[in-house]
């Protein structure tokens, strides 16, 4: 990949633009992982506990020893990629995103097929069990699929537009990911019927996943000055730097919302606002069109104030619509409100990359080593476990105020619905919030940087 200028091959090092061939392999490729990641994190909760009759509380007890997990395998797959990378030749990141799709599948259909009539203990160890597995291979995927993106351009601008390219085909698949649930699961819908929608999701998200990897090129410069340190050495490294110490905990923070947006929404239209059967279905129908439009709007936001001032915009927006929810259940109203919020996910995921990408390279100017791997994976320590942290606070809440899956609801379990649906998300996005506006790497301090690791990228990307 040669640098690229206007889309254009040119020998001026201005702008290390990446061709839109390209960011469209890595939205498809993503779009199939996300396929299946999105109905897990949308459709799980409310699957086992209204149609499995898993006991509430225990499933979030499978997501606090499933965050465990995340705490471990992530940094210890970004190591060992990165590891390889050096080792052996003929492994790249593009061969680690073929390899994590078996997991994936696996995992997922492992979880899919339960029974009400299965006793609670196999239940709550196969769940463990096939999260586990998913998540390894969601954990293979994502970190070397990010580790390579920070690493094909430096530019704030192509960065954000690789993620927004993602996006856009995310949003084309996740419009079957926030239907299917609204259609199948806030109705008294036949197992075999959940059954085959759970596989069809499955077989389509694992063909579409193998077609994106195959288009993705890398660079053939692109690891020629890798080499290989010691993980406690990067460990002692990295928390020398204020922006990534801050940065890890906004990534915990505002993820911790923006992964569970869906799970919480299912609740919240079936026994807050009553909204169920076409009234749902329309309602996700008319928001995610008009998301997919705010994209390009948080693109134009990042080219005139950066990524970080963006993303603490859209953060305020999203309060915004938490706090609408917690006082208006009206149809419209609560449309409207999840607009606001969906832009906010929206602009966590797109701008935070940029943010992140400009870490790794500070990291690379005073240590004078990358490891992207590494950084993804002690990354996701932080922001993985967010989820299943999350959903568990949501399941302790609604458990203690009385919520019983498959039944009506008494005032007290709405009331906690609303808590866990609102109040939840907005005390993590506050704290997000004033973390961003104290975060260290802005202003002159990133504009000297950027010219500073300038020239590794031309030697890079030539």
């Amino acid at each position: 990949m040669k640098k690229w200028k206007n889309g254009i091959k040119s020998n001026k090092p201005l702008i290390h633009k990446v061709p839109f061939r390209q960011k469209a392999y890595f939205g498809i490729s993503i779009a199939g992982v996300s396929f299946i990641q999105s109905m897990i994190d949308g459709s799980m909760l409310k699957f086992y506990t209204d149609f499995i009759l898993f006991p509430t509380i225990l499933f979030g007890i499978v997501q606090l020893i499933f965050g465990i997990w995340n705490s471990l395998n992530d940094p210890l797959i970004g190591y060992y990629s990165d590891k390889t990378l050096l080792t052996n030749k003929r492994v790249t990141r593009k061969r680690w995103l073929y390899r994590a799709i078996p997991f994936i599948a696996i995992g997922y259909f492992s979880i899919i097929f339960m029974n009400p009539e299965i006793p609670v203990v196999f239940i709550f160890v196969i769940l463990l069990i096939g999260l586990a597995i998913q998540d390894t291979g969601g954990a293979i995927f994502h970190i070397n699929r990010n580790a390579l993106l920070v690493s094909i351009t430096d530019e704030d601008s192509e960065r954000s537009s690789l993620v927004v390219v993602s996006l856009i085909f995310q949003t084309i698949l996740g419009i079957f990911t926030y239907l299917l649930p609204l259609i199948f699961l806030i109705e008294d819908t036949p197992l075999w019927v959940l059954y085959i929608m759970f596989s069809v999701v499955g077989a389509i998200s694992v063909i579409i996943s193998f077609l994106g990897i195959k288009g993705i090129q890398e660079p053939a410069n692109l690891y020629k000055e890798k080499s290989f340190i010691q993980l406690k050495t990067v460990l002692r490294d990295m928390f020398k730097f204020k922006s990534f110490i801050y940065f890890v905990l906004i990534s915990f923070l505002i993820n911790a919302v923006a992964a569970t947006t869906l799970t919480f929404q299912l609740f919240y239209f079936q026994y807050v606002a009553e909204i169920t059967g076409l009234k749902a279905t329309l309602a996700s129908t008319i928001a995610l069109p008009v998301t997919f439009g705010a994209y390009f709007l948080m693109q134009i936001c990042n080219k005139k104030i950066g990524p970080r001032k963006s993303l603490l915009t859209f953060i305020i927006i999203s309060i915004t619509g938490y706090i609408g929810l917690l006082f208006f259940t009206e149809y419209l109203t609560v449309i409207i409100f999840y607009i606001m919020i969906l832009m906010g996910n929206s602009a966590y995921w797109i701008y935070s990359m940029p943010i992140f990408g400009n870490i790794i390279d500070e990291y690379e100017s005073k240590i004078g080593k990358r490891n992207e791997g590494t950084f993804m994976g002690i990354r996701a320590i932080f922001e993985s476990p967010s989820k299943s942290v999350m959903i568990f606070l949501f399941t302790v809440i609604i458990n203690n105020m009385g919520y019983i899956g498959g039944q009506e609801q008494i005032p007290s379990a709405i009331l906690g619905i609303k808590i866990g649906v609102s109040i939840l998300p907005i005390i993590f996005l506050l704290s997000g919030f004033l973390l961003l506006l104290l975060f260290p790497l802005k202003g002159k301090k990133l504009q000297k940087l950027k010219e500073l690791t300038r020239k590794l990228y031309d030697s890079r990307l030539d």
